[in-house]
């Protein structure tokens, strides 16, 4: 999200999803930022990933998506849109439950799992850049903020579609939530999504507490 380009997101992403080449119109953006400076949030940005993925690896990013992720039990893509050349969305549109959000959330949440590299959940949870949405740090991918007075970080997509994850903090035990919304209503302007955070701070408290009363010793 500090490529620089202009952002096509917003108002731009009509626009930018009904050109013959999404790739070609993405590059072909004028620069509103320095590379490397602010953040301009743009689906584009996450979609040239996708193109760049799928141009080294010469598989599709949906098959390397199942193929990295496939070993997290109960995760699953059904489907995913692609652009005109047939490039999956890098920044939307994949068709999966909430479970499936849950799950991958969770594996996260355990540090990879076995799955997802360690390494890398350190440096996508590292701030790189500001968010000019909340004013929040920004890692890849990844909103890093605080909710219950713990630390989270969240991924936040259009209408509302949620994971938060809650790195293990003062003897509390990491925890995974994921919410779906209504997929046609943006969760920013309505604000709603300060809404879904108070949820995933209620949720997470909850687990918290019973976790106590579970691991409280029994009366003799």
């Amino acid at each position: 999200m500090q490529a620089g380009l202009q952002r096509q997101s917003g108002p731009n992403y009509g626009a930018w999803v009904s050109s013959r080449n999404w790739v070609r119109a993405a590059l072909a953006a004028p620069f509103d930022a320095e590379p490397g400076g602010r953040m301009l949030y743009s689906t584009a940005s996450s979609h040239l990933v996708s193109a760049i993925l799928a141009k080294v690896s010469g598989r599709s990013t949906l098959a390397l998506a199942r193929d990295w992720l496939g070993g997290i039990p109960g995760f699953a893509i059904a489907d995913w849109d692609r652009d005109p050349q047939g490039i999956h969305l890098g920044g939307n549109q994949m068709a999966m439950s909430t479970r499936s959000l849950l799950t991958f959330g969770a594996a996260y949440a355990a540090g990879g799992g076995g799955v997802i590299p360690r390494p890398w959940i350190a440096e996508s949870w590292r701030p790189r850049t500001a968010s000019f949405f909340t004013g929040e740090d920004y890692g890849y991918g990844w909103f890093l903020s605080r909710i219950a007075g713990r630390p989270v970080r969240y991924g936040w997509g259009y209408g509302g579609q949620m994971i938060y994850v809650f790195p293990p903090a003062g003897g509390r035990a990491a925890a995974a939530v994921a919410i779906t919304s209504d997929p046609d209503q943006p969760s920013a302007p309505t604000g709603y999504r300060a809404d879904l955070h108070r949820m995933a701070g209620r949720i997470v408290t909850a687990l918290a507490g019973r976790a106590a009363v579970d691991a409280a010793p029994l009366p003799r």
